[in-house]
């Protein structure tokens, strides 16, 4: 028999270096030894995950998510709360397609801004699942959490080009899946090969996010029950794909188009990412915050209403562009109004806010919102960062001459101009009421402060399952 000499790609195509490197760098982390302020951190955003996830009840498309989800637990006894739905109970897969799904749909969840990934949905939707099936502590869940952000942060953070597949489910996968085998006590092989049976279920491309189709939060549904399977398949004994990362085949040769790995392998937890997490104020995409927030200070020095506006024009770096300089349309979805700054700017201005429960068709087609539409231009700046969310340049001309303009480097939300705890309730309220969710989020959030490390997870998600009376605390 002639011998043959592989290629050296196919002689190490299962060494999974670098995949060691990040296995030996999440096992290394212990709760014991985890940063307090991480811990406050992740207790901040998962309550705001859970806040969006009630109002993501509001939107439409969402009882459409919950009524598959029954089907497919027809016949089964489900075991875990869904987000904003008193009295349902679906199966913890089910309940993570549901939860994710509503988590993300407003646009309204947190956001890594430096590595573009919002971070915490996905995790966030499995952990929800995991954490009540498996009784877990608040504290085990919140160290579960900041080490799955972490992940995430480094599989978006490494990427060199513009994204091709939806990082917040398909980087979201990888930390979720982490959390999860986190919360199961997983040993180094199994969390190895919990590794690489996430990565062979990585889905959600951008394409749902260009059109701005319903089955963009869906991606982070799929995410998030997948992080569960994989979890469930690796403890069953199951092997996975070793070398995911830098491989052949590997997420930054096919998910992403190169990334760049090394550099943040050595920041793993130096600093913990969940500390340069942003909120969203306005229940719309990430790209529109800056000028939302150069309106909001804008105003905030002169009152103008929307009919006096000549012109909005927004300097922005290519994502951005990208993501929403899209054309307005009078008879879109909500999903691509929420990522449309021609429907976001000029509401923002007439609303003082943006309501999540004004994205119908009904609205969009008014002729007041197409005539607003008309004044709002995205152009391209100079900034050759394919991932980069600014600096942004906000000029707004009135019709009288005035003309005002603003740089905005740090966005409302971003860790260097945080929400208050009076922002953070509004946000909730405005939320909570979207979705009809009976709850009064003042004493909701002072149960929640109130919780440490001997309080249950499932405690945690009754405050957003089950409403809370402001008299129910006293």
């Amino acid at each position: 028999m002639t011998k043959v000499n592989h290629p050296v790609e196919l002689q190490s195509r299962i060494d999974g270096e670098t995949t060691n490197q990040l296995v030996d760098l999440i096992m290394g982390a212990s709760l014991a030894d985890m940063d307090p302020r991480a811990l406050v951190d992740a207790k901040k955003f998962l309550a705001d995950s859970m806040v969006v996830g009630v109002g993501g009840v509001s939107n439409r498309a969402s009882g459409k998510v919950f009524a598959a989800a029954r089907k497919w637990d027809a016949g089964s006894k489900g075991r875990c709360g869904v987000l904003g739905r008193p009295g349902a109970q679906l199966s913890p897969h089910s309940a993570a397609v549901v939860n994710g799904f509503q988590i993300h749909c407003l646009e309204w969840d947190a956001l890594h801004e430096p590595s573009v990934v919002i971070a915490l949905c996905t995790p966030v939707a499995a952990i929800l699942s995991e954490g009540q099936v498996g009784k877990a502590k608040l504290d085990d869940c919140l160290f579960a959490l900041t080490v799955a952000v972490e992940v995430a942060v480094l599989f978006g953070a490494a990427a060199k080009g513009h994204p091709r597949f939806f990082r917040p489910s398909a980087a979201g996968l990888m930390g979720a899946a982490v959390a999860v085998g986190l919360l199961r006590g997983f040993d180094r092989n199994e969390m190895t090969q919990l590794l690489g049976l996430a990565y062979s279920q990585v889905s959600g491309t951008m394409q749902a996010h260009w059109e701005g189709a319903e089955a963009l939060p869906m991606q982070i549904g799929i995410a998030a029950r997948a992080a569960l399977t994989a979890a469930d398949l690796a403890q069953a004994g199951l092997g996975g794909p070793v070398d995911i990362i830098d491989g052949k085949f590997g997420y930054f040769n096919l998910i992403e188009a190169g990334g760049e790995v090394e550099p943040h392998l050595q920041k793993f937890g130096d600093p913990w990412k969940i500390s340069e997490v942003a909120h969203k104020p306005f229940p719309a995409g990430r790209a529109t915050q800056a000028t939302l927030t150069a309106i909001m200070d804008m105003e905030e020095k002169a009152a103008f209403p929307m009919d006096d506006v000549a012109a909005i024009t927004a300097y922005v770096p290519p994502l951005i562009l990208l993501l929403v300089g899209r054309p307005y349309m009078p008879d879109m979805e909500a999903a691509y109004a929420r990522l449309c700054l021609s429907c976001i700017a000029p509401m923002m201005i007439r609303q003082g806010r943006i309501d999540p429960t004004l994205f119908t068709e009904r609205h969009f087609s008014v002729p007041e919102a197409l005539l607003d539409a008309q004044k709002v231009n995205v152009v391209l700046n100079d900034n050759p960062d394919p991932n980069a969310l600014g600096p942004q340049r906000i000029v707004l001309e009135l019709k009288d001459g005035r003309v005002f303009e603003q740089d905005v480097i740090v966005p409302f939300g971003s860790p260097d101009r945080p929400l208050s705890r009076e922002d953070e309730i509004a946000k909730a309220k405005l939320s909570f009421t979207a979705a009809r969710f009976a709850c009064d989020e003042s004493s909701m959030f002072a149960v929640f402060d109130a919780s440490d490390e001997t309080t249950s997870f499932a405690e945690i998600v009754e405050l957003f399952t089950k409403p809370i009376r402001a008299d129910s605390c006293l």
